[in-house]
């Protein structure tokens, strides 16, 4: 069983939880005019309003990113949706660093994603964290 470490800041920024998670995703930096195509990179942490991921090379913290998450299963946990696609998302870089193993690190907020999807992230996490207890 895996085990749960739950940390409280005094003041913290979140809005929501995140998690760790094995969703793989997919990024574009949005630039004019475009030229870089997407990427795939590893995820450390996603909740309902953004996600941590390592990616290849520093991200500009002025770039817009075309962020695509692909749930695993998505259509029979969420049947009802009858969307089959990624959960997809337009996202503002809102931290960079370098992680102890020296890769580049990204930490993401949504800045335009459909209010289905969201719910759908935010279900996600839900699941998630009931399976960690």
């Amino acid at each position: 069983m895996q085990e749960v470490v739950v940390v409280v800041a005094l003041e913290e920024k979140r809005k929501y939880v995140r998690v760790p998670s094995q969703v793989k995703l997919r990024y574009q930096v949005l630039e004019i005019p475009i030229r870089s195509k997407m990427k795939e990179g590893r995820i450390i942490d996603v909740s309902a309003g953004g996600v941590a991921f390592v990616v290849d090379a520093p991200i500009s913290g002025e770039d817009v990113l075309k962020i695509e998450l692909h749930i695993p299963d998505y259509h029979k946990a969420f049947p009802e949706r009858q969307i089959f696609g990624p959960v997809a998302s337009l996202a503002k870089v809102v931290r960079q660093w370098e992680n102890t193993n020296g890769e580049h690190c990204v930490a993401v907020k949504f800045v335009d994603i459909y209010t289905k999807h969201q719910e759908d992230l935010l279900e996600y996490v839900l699941r998630k964290i009931k399976r960690m207890k």
